[in-house]
């Protein structure tokens, strides 16, 4: 799909992108490329959609407004797919909604994941578009923290790959720290691939490029910024499997075993434990992406066997919304 060039600059883009005031030389000079190849490469990839975006990745949590998550599953038939996952689409703005999928369980066919302000304000959503859909069976699943949010793929290995450390569970408000939310989403998703691609935003909000480079760094330091990098869509580059994980264990053991899972286990992505009602016993979520089922089934199998729980994995059927 890729060549190997190719490959070390998504790779690059990923892994290793510098957060420095002209980050796509450094990252062409790093790998040995020229700049303008690197850059006019990454357009095209951004343009072709292989690239959801390049920036400072942002922590959620650190948003009054959006800084609370929950999973949730619809039941319903197979034809009931298309009409629900319509409203579901249309019910939640693009900025909220994070995932809306067809998975395989027999029962909880859709299920999506969004962000608010509070768990009392992701329930009223969730119960307005369950009324919308005709939906009366549905798991409504709050994350009750998250220990590690990194969606990086390793196109070599075939299969996602990061070995991020644990998230912070708390982070400051940005409204506390004075910063403009607007100017970190534009950081986030609206970065041009240029030269000096920090300079107008930087001028728009009255910094000085080494100033706003500055400001990035110490919110990676804070956990408002996760990282600085690239983001790639998993259907662009031939990651067509990705199985999500849930752990069969009793509350009570959840956060010990999570700890254990960031640090053993970097083909996770998303590792969440998850507020859960007295019929669902699965409180530990995690996400392995790959080129091939059988790569998600070897690491389902190695967690089971090192840590004796049962785990039910529900493979992604269908993206409902492929605007994300």
């Amino acid at each position: 799909m890729f060549s190997d060039s190719e490959k070390r600059i998504l790779m690059g883009v990923q892994y290793e992108l510098p957060l420095t005031e002209q980050p796509f030389v450094d990252l062409a000079e790093n790998l040995g490329l020229k700049a303008e190849d690197v850059m006019a490469k990454l357009r095209e990839f951004k343009q072709k959609g292989i690239i959801k975006r390049i920036g400072a990745n942002l922590n959620y949590k650190a948003f009054k407004r959006i800084g609370k998550a929950v999973l949730v599953a619809f039941a319903c038939r197979d034809d009931e797919v298309p009409k629900i996952a319509k409203i579901i689409n249309e019910s939640i703005d693009s900025m909220s909604l994070k995932h809306n999928f067809l998975r395989d369980h027999e029962r909880y066919k859709i299920w999506f994941t969004f962000k608010g302000r509070d768990k009392e304000e992701l329930l009223n959503k969730v119960e307005e578009i369950a009324r919308r859909c005709g939906v009366e069976d549905y798991l409504f699943l709050p994350s009750k923290r998250v220990y590690k949010m990194d969606v990086k793929y390793d196109l070599f290995k075939g299969i996602s790959w990061s070995e991020k450390g644990l998230e912070r569970d708390e982070v400051p408000k940005v409204e506390e720290l004075g910063i403009p939310a607007k100017m970190l989403f534009e950081l986030e998703r609206k970065l041009p691939i240029e030269e000096k691609p920090f300079k107008e935003i930087a001028e728009r909000y009255g910094y000085k490029v080494s100033e706003l480079v500055d400001l990035i760094a110490e919110l990676i330091e804070k956990g408002v910024v996760r990282d600085f990098s690239g983001v790639l869509r998993e259907s662009k580059i031939g990651f067509g499997e990705n199985g999500m994980n849930m752990i069969r264990i009793e509350p009570e053991e959840a956060e010990k075993l999570a700890l254990k899972l960031v640090n053993d286990f970097p083909q996770i992505t998303h590792l969440v434990e998850r507020e859960v009602p007295e019929s669902w016993k699965f409180p530990i979520y995690f996400m392995v992406h790959a080129d091939a089922r059988d790569k998600i089934e070897a690491v389902r199998r190695e967690v089971e066997r090192q840590y004796g729980v049962e785990i039910l994995t529900l493979y992604s059927i269908k993206n409902l919304n492929p605007k994300l």
